[in-house]
C-alpha cells in the first residue's frame, strides 16, 4: 500500500525546541509551588530566626499573606518577610538547578544543550 503526501509525521513537523520550553515551564511551576508550600510551613522557624518569634501567639496556619502576619509592625513584617523571600527563592533555585544539573544531568545522562 503506498504511502500518501499528507501523513503527518510528528517528529519530522514538530519543532524541537518546544519540548525544551515545555520542560523548562513545567520544572519553573513546580519550583515555584514547591517553594512556596515550603516556605509557608517554616514561616514560624524563620521568625524565630530573625529574633521575632513570639511576635504573635500562634504561628498556626499563618503565611506572609495572613491579616495576622500583616497586622503585625512595620519593621517585625519587613524583616520576616525578607528573610522568607531569601529562603523562597532558594528552594526555587535549588529545585530548578536540580533538575537540570542532577537528575537531568548525571541520573537521564541527556544534555541541556547538544
Amino acid at each position: 500500500m503506498p504511502a500518501h503526501d499528507n501523513v503527518h509525521i510528528p517528529s519530522e513537523s514538530w519543532p524541537n525546541w518546544t519540548w525544551y520550553a515545555l520542560e523548562f515551564g513545567i520544572v519553573l511551576a513546580v519550583s515555584f509551588v514547591v517553594g512556596w508550600k515550603a516556605s509557608d510551613g517554616i514561616l514560624p522557624g524563620v521568625a524565630a530566626a530573625v529574633g521575632h518569634g513570639g511576635a504573635l501567639e500562634s504561628w498556626a496556619g499563618v503565611s506572609v499573606h495572613s491579616p495576622e502576619f500583616m497586622a503585625l509592625a512595620d519593621d517585625v513584617e519587613g524583616k520576616i518577610v525578607s528573610m522568607s523571600n531569601w529562603i523562597f527563592y532558594g528552594i526555587v533555585g535549588s529545585v530548578f538547578g536540580g533538575w537540570y544539573l542532577v537528575i537531568r544531568g548525571f541520573v537521564l545522562k541527556k544534555r541541556i544543550l547538544r
